[in-house]
């Protein structure tokens, strides 16, 4: 029976020796979506990643690929696959690679070269289908590693740090195509970034890990409304006695001036914090410039998640 999900684990473990690189985690990313992977380095990201695509084992638990176990020959056909360190032949130019990739997927010989060659021009590659990857600088590699991964038209991508060493411009180019993928094909994508700001554009759903467990995971939404804290803006004209009133009726926990001069609340009455303010405001004669609720962000998610609050 379809359930929805492209991956799904159970208890999916990975040891090396004595040391635990994953620990029981529990995927389910769903079809069509795409969906973050993120935490520090050595918390089992590329360990997890290898064991989805069948290049490692795992030592206990389970997973599955479209319903495929991981690592089986049905479950491969549907991925691609960008690691974040990329190996290629440097004496190889980019469309024999990127034909010679298809024809190893399984596609036809007649058909290999011609998807080559619109592939890379869809990757802003065209103008060198014709030259050594070994003269490629770091981001024209991981442009087409993500080629390799896509010429085979997988359902699933799979995708350890795709912006890595590319400027800004080609960074936000590729997370549009990814975009663009997930809209337009359908395709899953499940990828691990370093850079939250940008993996936030796109993402419907986030998992964290760390020490091998996840610690936290839902879709965008719902983490941005538990992790907001009841954090309330404000700015006025008289944000001095603004604060001395609102601080009088205790309706806030936390609150703090900013130095661009916002009012910071976090308040578990925000009704009440609503209802007061407005009153404050008018009885003070104060010009209310700016109130709302403020958003967190992925990466405060992220600091939040794990440990790193600033004191």
């Amino acid at each position: 029976m379809d359930n929805g999900l492209m991956i799904e684990t159970k208890d999916l473990t990975k040891n090396f020796g004595d040391f635990t690189a994953v620990d029981g985690i529990a995927l389910a990313v769903q079809k069509g979506t795409i969906h973050g992977f993120v935490g520090p380095n050595g918390a089992g990201k590329t360990t997890t990643m290898k064991m989805l695509i069948g290049a490692l084992r795992c030592t206990r638990g389970e997973g599955y690929i479209k319903g495929y176990e991981i690592g089986s020959t049905p479950a491969r056909q549907l991925i691609g696959y960008s690691p974040e360190q990329t190996f290629f032949y440097k004496d190889m130019i980019a469309s024999d690679y990127i034909a010679y990739m298809a024809r190893i997927c399984g596609v036809k010989r007649e058909d290999a070269r011609k998807k080559a060659l619109e592939l890379l021009d869809w990757l802003d590659l065209g103008n060198f289908s014709e030259s050594k990857v070994g003269g490629f600088s770091a981001g024209m590699k991981q442009r087409l590693s993500l080629g390799q991964a896509l010429i085979h038209e997988p359902e699933l991508l799979i995708l350890d740090e795709p912006t890595a060493n590319m400027d800004p411009t080609g960074r936000l180019s590729i997370l549009d195509k990814l975009r663009q993928l997930a809209q337009e094909k359908e395709v899953t994508i499940f990828l691990s970034s370093h850079i939250l700001s940008e993996l936030e554009q796109i993402v419907d759903f986030m998992t964290m890990i760390d020490k091998g467990q996840i610690v936290v995971e839902g879709n965008m939404a719902e983490l941005r409304k538990r992790f907001s804290g009841n954090h309330f803006l404000l700015k006025t004209s008289h944000n001095d006695a603004v604060m001395k009133a609102m601080k009088a009726k205790g309706l806030f926990r936390e609150g703090w001036i900013d130095n661009e001069d916002f009012i910071h609340l976090i308040s578990d009455e925000a009704t009440s914090l609503r209802r007061e303010m407005v009153a404050a405001v008018a009885r003070i004669g104060a010009e209310l410039e700016h109130f709302s609720e403020e958003r967190a962000t992925l990466q405060d998610i992220y600091r939040k998640t794990m440990g790193m609050e600033e004191e």
